[in-house]
């Protein structure tokens, strides 16, 4: 591990920056040929009742966001929604903000582990479509197991 560590720092230095931020105030510097990765707290575990995560982001006002920076043609992921066994959790991304929809298989979940079941976890992953052709890569690389394509 302390390998992987080190030569993921080596291939990120002078690449990579981290904030601790407002996502809007951050969503503002990104620049053309930037790629933005987020991971907001998830819909249906966040919220007043669990203190260990974020209360959560208006589901609306993050859409409009990510208007935005699709027409400032900013290259961006987001893991938002998902399923864990039948129950499907958040609202997904709206089809008109023109993204690509995977389902990324997180593997069996921490909590369903905790219960005694054995649930996975069915992230969703949102890709602007310039980045598509980067997942198609990682397809054909035998890790297709990894991805579902959303009908």
């Amino acid at each position: 591990m302390e390998n992987n560590i080190f030569s993921i720092s080596y291939i990120l230095k002078g690449k990579t920056e981290f904030y601790s931020n407002d996502y809007k105030i951050l969503l503002k510097k990104a620049l053309p040929g930037d790629i933005v990765y987020m991971d907001p707290p998830y819909q249906g575990v966040c919220g007043d009742r669990d203190s260990r995560y974020f209360a959560g982001i208006n589901h609306n006002e993050f859409v409009e966001e990510l208007n935005k920076l699709n027409k400032r043609g900013i290259s961006f992921i987001v893991s938002y929604d998902g399923k864990l066994g039948e129950k499907s959790y958040g609202k997904e991304i709206p089809k008109e903000i023109g993204l690509e929809h995977v389902f990324l298989n997180a593997g069996r979940s921490s909590q369903a582990t905790l219960l005694g079941k054995s649930d996975l976890t069915i992230e969703s992953l949102y890709i602007t479509k310039d980045l598509v052709n980067v997942v198609e890569k990682i397809k054909k690389e035998n890790r297709s197991e990894l991805f579902e394509r959303v009908s």
